[in-house]
This record gives structure tokens, C-alpha cells and sequence, in this order.
């Protein structure tokens, strides 16, 4: 015959692994949302260097040539916008919202926060898309900020759509 403490100390048991899960999860909500915070303030760097560039007309640093042929393309100003003036504002936005999701500790704006900082990401990731088949396929030109202003647009959303599943 089984006891019933055979029971209640296998309910103790899942118990405490389900708490010691949800304790995980909001573990890494947070670190995902500090880690999108730190990389949006990576993205308003890049952004603010470029977009200085382009307002200027003055070359930019980089590796290959593909920064200048992209500058001076009409491509690159689309409505007659810079480019970087896209990214800036956006990963201003994901910064600004991933640093008020931080303050919120009652988590009344939690879940509108990650839903604005999810619509930039999702514009952001379509965004750089669009933009990294224009250089390649049309203006002929890779730029390495671009180039890396994508990547890490598509790393923010991933990290998005993870912090997003687990809520």
C-alpha cells in the first residue's frame, strides 16, 4: 500500500520545479529586455554616426567602397529621408520603451510595452530587408553599417519573439 506523504512529497516536488521555472522565465525576460536595450543604444550610435554623414554629404568610415555608393544614392532617401534617419527613430523607440518596461515594476505596461517595441522590430526587420535587397540588387553597393544595423535589427526581433512566447 502506498502512503499518502509518498504523494504529498511528489506534489511538494512539482511544485517547486514549476516555481523555480517561472522564477527562470522571468529571469530571462529581463535579461532579454536589457540585452535589447543595450543593443538599441548600439543602433542609435550607428544611426546618429551615418545620419551626421548623410546630412553633411561627408564620406563615412568604412571597409569596403559600398558605404559611399549607398550615401549617394537616391535609394538611400526614401520620401527624402536618410535611411538613417529611419533607424534612429526606431531604435529610439525600442530604447526608450525597453528602459520604461525596466521602471515598470507593478508590470501595468508590460505587455503594451513589448507589444511597441515587437511593431518597431517587425517595421525595423522589414525595413532593413527591403533595404539590404536595394543595395544589392539595384544601387549595386553594400554598406557595413547597414549591414550591420540589420543584423542587429533581426537580433532584437529574435529576441522579442523568445520574451514574447514566454509570457
Amino acid at each position: 500500500m502506498v502512503s499518502y506523504d509518498k504523494y504529498s512529497t511528489n506534489s511538494s516536488c512539482i511544485l517547486a520545479q514549476n516555481s523555480r521555472t517561472i522564477e527562470n522565465m522571468k529571469v530571462q525576460k529581463h535579461v532579454i529586455n536589457r540585452v535589447v536595450f543595450v543593443l538599441s543604444i548600439v543602433g542609435i550610435v550607428m544611426a546618429v554616426y551615418v545620419l551626421q554623414s548623410f546630412l553633411r554629404a561627408a564620406p563615412i568610415v568604412c571597409i569596403s567602397g559600398g558605404c559611399e555608393t549607398v550615401r549617394k544614392s537616391p535609394l538611400s532617401y526614401p520620401f527624402g529621408i536618410p535611411v538613417p534617419a529611419f533607424g534612429l527613430i526606431g531604435y529610439s523607440i525600442l530604447a526608450i520603451s525597453a528602459f520604461l518596461q525596466t521602471l515598470d515594476k507593478g508590470k501595468k505596461w508590460h505587455a503594451m510595452l513589448t507589444n511597441i517595441m515587437l511593431g518597431v522590430a517587425i517595421f525595423g526587420v522589414s525595413f532593413v530587408t527591403w533595404f539590404t535587397y536595394t543595395e544589392i540588387f539595384i544601387i549595386k553597393g553594400i554598406c557595413m553599417w547597414c549591414a550591420i544595423s540589420a543584423v542587429n535589427m533581426f537580433v532584437i526581433f529574435t529576441l522579442l519573439l523568445i520574451g514574447k512566447k514566454e509570457l
